[in-house]
């Protein structure tokens, strides 16, 4: 496996794997993709994507097919996603294509996008998550703790 910067080339990608962070219980209903797209909630999430504070991490395969991605983004009080914090602190989202779960792909993409924010001289970064999702267990793991909750998920954050 490897790791790299992700770019322009991820995009469609990093929509992918937004898609998968949010209907991450394959038992649960799930609307397409392409329908999913025109929804607020969605769209807004990497509209934009590379601008000040934006970094994203994909890890690949020797042949080049991706498998998952990690990344971050800095919001504002008035335009944020569900882990907001802080202006200052970046909230990280990921996904791993559900074939290649449970293999340490998203251990390695989350402690390399923290890695990049204790380098970056960041104070902390925040996620949310569902806590019957079984990647709450990897977060904790990881040092995240509960700061909150905003409708059905937990916004947990670590400290840096």
């Amino acid at each position: 496996m490897q790791i790299r910067v992700g770019d322009a080339s991820d995009g469609a990608f990093l929509e992918e794997m937004l898609f998968e962070a949010f209907f991450w219980d394959a038992a649960a209903g799930r609307p397409t993709l392409a329908s999913f797209r025109a929804r607020a909630e969605f769209s807004h999430v990497l509209e934009g994507w590379g601008r000040a504070g934006d970094l994203a991490i994909v890890a690949a395969a020797h042949d080049g097919a991706r498998l998952g991605a990690a990344w971050f983004r800095l919001w504002t009080p008035e335009a944020h996603s569900y882990g907001f914090v802080d202006a200052g602190i970046p909230e990280i989202g990921m996904a791993v294509v559900a074939s290649h779960r449970s293999k340490g792909i998203g251990r390695t993409l989350i402690q390399t996008l923290i890695e990049r924010a204790r380098a970056d001289g960041l104070p902390a970064v925040s996620l949310s998550v569902n806590p019957a999702n079984h990647a709450r267990r990897l977060y904790e793991a990881e040092g995240f703790r509960k700061v909150g909750e905003s409708g059905t998920s937990w916004t947990l954050l670590l400290s840096l």
